[in-house]
């Protein structure tokens, strides 16, 4: 089996803040939760895209929208001049993460990341380019090297366009 290559750090107090003041937004503790988690995973992973040097627009993602936060299950975080990368919440000990249908297309790739159950950190355990599935395990994901492989293919092809 491959080992994964990972990246863990501190979840910004700033990102913590925002995601519990639009989790109390909703009416359900399961939508709560969920938006919860699904800011989280966004601001975390453009916190990662940004140290690693690309361009995102955290502002543009279905994910900050409120009607969308309460419409749909979605963690996007659009790269800018790229499309749109999702960033699926794990919870921690998980071996499974799920994807909602409306998310498996239109999306370069999923990015998983791993919550602590503490809200203090978070880890990015891996990538999938595309998937058909609601359910994926942990050990199906991609190292982080072929989230980079896939934005550079992105970045070509979109020179020659």
């Amino acid at each position: 089996m491959e080992t994964l290559l990972t990246f863990t750090s501190f979840i910004s107090p700033v990102s913590r803040r925002l995601a519990e003041k639009w989790s109390k937004q909703q009416a359900t503790p399961k939508k709560k939760q969920q938006v919860l988690l699904n800011i989280l995973s966004v601001s975390f992973v453009n916190f990662y895209l940004d140290c690693m040097g690309f361009e995102t627009d955290i502002e543009a993602s279905d994910s900050w929208n409120p009607a969308q936060q309460t419409l749909m299950d979605v963690a996007d975080l659009p790269i800018k001049g790229l499309g749109k990368l999702e960033c699926r919440p794990v919870l921690e000990n998980a071996q499974s993460f799920y994807i909602p249908l409306e998310v498996q297309s239109n999306r370069i790739g999923c990015v998983a990341v791993q919550i602590s159950k503490n809200l203090q950190e978070a880890k990015l355990l891996g990538f999938v380019k595309k998937t058909t599935r609601n359910y994926l395990y942990i050990s199906e994901l991609q190292p982080l090297e072929h989230l980079f492989s896939c934005l550079e293919e992105c970045i070509q092809s979109k020179k020659y366009v």
